[in-house]
């Protein structure tokens, strides 16, 4: 006898999807449309390849009425796909403080096929709903915002200020809501040492590019701060000096973006 599908949970998941893309992502296309212009692909790419994880999780759990869900080929696929298409859309995020943004995205792109891989690897279902809950941050972040931007929480702080609180908050929420011991530190720490990562090839690449080839350490060192470079491990002023992308400069109508990067952005082409 076949199992019968609850269904009531995936709709329960589906509904806040379905009202923040109505709601929030209709009402920020034309900015998004600005802020990745040269990446829109990327961005479809990033988005279509996480709802299809998300449905194909969701559907699993739902059939077979338990959370022990456990990922296919095509899972993985997709995973690194939206990995790939994550480097490259974090490399020129400029909304809210991008010290503090850009590192939970970072986390995510280089530790969510890691975990996908070890899942299917392994065969364990809890590496798996880590690596889906993650994509739940998209949600928790869109609500964040909407509850500290309509409630009086953080009343007269910019609107940067708010999305820079609310992203690192709903990466922590939704690797916690996997309910598997241990993730949330780990997640936490990661992004402590990303964004000190990201401080320390700034530093030492400017340092090494100044500086001769004498060895093959130096040329070693030389090759992975340019690899880290090339993935955007590096703080954004770091990465307008070594990159063409004007992405970085461009001025960008977004409350979500600091006005110390549009102050920049002035002196840079003036």
């Amino acid at each position: 006898m076949s199992r019968e599908v609850d269904i009531v949970p995936l709709i329960g998941h589906c509904v806040p999807y379905v009202a923040i893309i109505l709601y929030h992502t209709r009402r920020q296309v034309r900015i998004y449309s600005t802020t990745f212009s040269k990446h829109k692909a990327f961005l479809f790419i990033h988005i279509g390849t996480g709802i299809m994880e998300l449905a194909r999780y969701h559907i699993s759990k739902a059939r077979l009425g338990n959370e022990n869900v456990l990922p296919e080929v095509i899972d993985v696929l997709s995973c690194l796909i939206w990995s790939w298409a994550s480097f490259v859309l974090v490399k020129t995020l400029r909304r809210g403080d991008p010290l503090t943004t850009r590192p939970p995205y970072q986390v995510a792109a280089a530790l969510r096929p890691v975990i996908c891989i070890a899942s299917y690897m392994l065969q364990l279902p809890s590496l798996h709903r880590i690596s889906i809950s993650a994509l739940d941050s998209f949600v928790y972040a869109r609500m964040a915002i909407f509850f500290f931007t309509y409630t009086p929480y953080l009343r007269g702080y910019s609107y940067s200020t708010i999305y820079s609180l609310s992203i690192p908050l709903a990466a922590v929420v939704s690797i916690h809501e996997s309910h598997v011991r241990g993730a949330t530190l780990v997640f936490m720490l990661a992004t402590a040492y990303v964004a000190k990562l990201n401080e320390w090839v700034t530093h030492r690449s400017r340092i090494v590019q100044r500086s001769e080839t004498k060895s093959a350490m130096d040329m070693l060192e030389k090759h992975v701060l340019a690899g880290l470079l090339l993935l955007g491990f590096a703080e954004l002023d770091r990465l307008r000096e070594v990159s063409k992308n004007d992405a970085l400069t461009k001025p960008l109508n977004d409350d979500y973006v600091p006005k110390l990067e549009h102050v920049f952005i002035y002196k840079v082409r003036s």
